[in-house]
């Protein structure tokens, strides 16, 4: 068994059960794959980290090799990808973050300060812009035109599109922008076996078509 600390439910990572999610799964099947069992525990990041040093966690998922420390990362098992998001129909253009700067902002919580320098100096002083601790929120914003751009993974926003009120047209087509970097996730390890078993694991479901299912089975439904 193979005590890990993952992240609080954020659909479609990690379901609100936390026992299921595209992040979840992929870690579950990977270590399976590995010969090993995941117990997960859904944590706040900060708290994980702080159990994971204190010798109270065996691992950690969805992390970056940023948080330091001595213990064993993985390779990449998942790719989170924010991006700025507006209805097709508006035709706005964003080329870079300091295009935001012209329009209406809805960004999930915290995102001025996790989303780099150059996104923090457009928000500080931007009057229209603004956080929400519900991401639900923003999709609710963007498709009842009363924001301009939404920021946040485009996964967890295709989710939440399926989720709104029936008077609410989620059907209107939107368009990604790019703006931001890809997150490319691992796992952390006290155990250098355990690591190497995630990565054999990995390999493996890479491999027999386990990977692309559990990716079907959490985004096959959402729309393009």
């Amino acid at each position: 068994m193979v005590h890990v600390g993952m992240g609080l439910p954020k659909p479609p990572y990690i379901m609100e059960s936390a026992t299921a999610g595209l992040d979840y799964d992929i870690a579950k099947q990977a270590l399976a794959a590995g010969g090993y069992k995941l117990l997960g525990q859904p944590l706040p990041q900060a708290r994980a980290l702080a159990m994971l040093r204190a010798g109270r966690l065996d691992g950690m998922l969805s992390i970056t090799e940023g948080i330091g420390g001595q213990d064993y990362f993985s390779d990449t098992y998942i790719v989170y990808q924010n991006v700025a998001t507006t209805l097709s129909s508006r035709n706005l253009e964003l080329r870079q973050v300091e295009d935001l700067a012209h329009y209406s902002v809805a960004a999930f919580q915290n995102a001025s300060m996790v989303l780099g320098d150059r996104f923090g100096k457009v928000v500080a002083n931007h009057g229209r812009y603004k956080e929400f601790p519900t991401q639900i929120t923003q999709d609710k914003l963007l498709f009842t035109g009363r924001v301009d751009v939404v920021v946040g993974d485009y996964l967890i926003f295709r989710y939440y599109s399926d989720k709104l009120e029936p008077q609410i047209d989620s059907s209107q087509a939107v368009t990604y922008h790019k703006i931001f970097p890809e997150s490319p996730r691992k796992a952390v390890f006290h155990d250098m076996r355990v690591r190497d078993g995630f990565n054999a694991g990995l390999r493996i479901i890479r491999a027999n078509g386990t990977y692309d299912a559990i990716v079907r089975q959490y985004l096959g439904s959402a729309r393009p």
